[in-house]
């Protein structure tokens, strides 16, 4: 140090002085004079360029990497829906159970994007299907109600030349006279019966054209202490009758429930 110090001169110091002026100078213009593309990935420290470095809309699609961005790397909310492309985002880009309810907008689930089969019986809340909701001209007959138009088998309407009053199926018509065994025999043959007492009563306020005179046959028919057979007769005017069982003077009509 002291040889050193012997020779150090004022003349020593200041051309030192100016030398390293003169090199970090000529290092300054060499930086500003780099010729175009010389600075590559080598050249750059890590991490030396920064967020605060790159220009406004500096990177583009051609910039980036195939799958170089992922999740990860994506900011809470950065990606809007005007960010996306018509048809950018399809089922395989969506992880399992990503959109929930809350992701859906109203009425953005329309008739064309449902699959057909897609809503099962158990997507359906019970009572969601109400009256209104449903077009019925759309709906066919229920296989198992293939005969919901009769009930034990029988149809629920009458047979020609009857018509419904008071709950029966009755002639529109009385028929000619005849004994009561001929008459209850030929309703029977046709599945029906003579009217009772109270049915030939509602049938006469109903169709006002219960026979007068010797009236019409009922179903009652008893027999006499001396043995004789008689049945009792309802006229058009309300009264009763009671007739020999063999008089062919009453008329008759037959009656059988609604459900044949």
């Amino acid at each position: 140090m002291r040889q050193i110090r012997k020779r150090l001169t004022y003349a020593n110091v200041t051309a030192t002085i100016a030398l390293f002026m003169a090199l970090g100078g000529a290092t300054a213009i060499a930086a500003s004079r780099l010729p175009r593309n010389s600075v590559g990935p080598r050249q750059l420290q890590p991490n030396a360029v920064r967020t605060g470095f790159l220009d406004k809309n500096a990177v583009r699609t051609g910039k980036i990497a195939f799958e170089a961005v992922r999740a990860g790397k994506i900011a809470k909310n950065a990606v809007v829906t005007n960010r996306l492309r018509d048809g950018a985002v399809s089922g395989a880009k969506l992880a399992n159970q990503a959109v929930g309810t809350g992701k859906l907008g109203n009425e953005s689930v329309q008739t064309g994007k449902i699959g057909s089969g897609a809503i099962s019986t158990g997507k359906i809340e019970d009572d969601a299907v109400t009256g209104p909701k449903v077009k019925e001209s759309t709906l066919d007959q229920v296989p198992s109600a293939a005969e919901a138009d009769k009930v034990g088998g029988h149809s629920a309407a009458c047979p020609g030349g009857m018509r419904a009053v008071a709950g029966l199926c009755a002639d529109t018509d009385p028929r000619a006279g005849a004994e009561w065994k001929n008459a209850a025999k030929d309703c029977a043959d046709e599945q029906a019966l003579l009217p009772s007492v109270g049915q030939l009563l509602a049938l006469s306020a109903s169709l006002g054209n219960v026979s007068t005179g010797a009236g019409e046959w009922t179903d009652s028919f008893y027999v006499t202490s001396t043995g004789e057979e008689r049945a009792v007769t309802v006229t058009g005017e309300g009264f009763f009758g009671y007739y020999p069982a063999t008089s062919s003077e009453p008329t008759y009509r037959c009656v059988t429930q609604l459900l044949r």
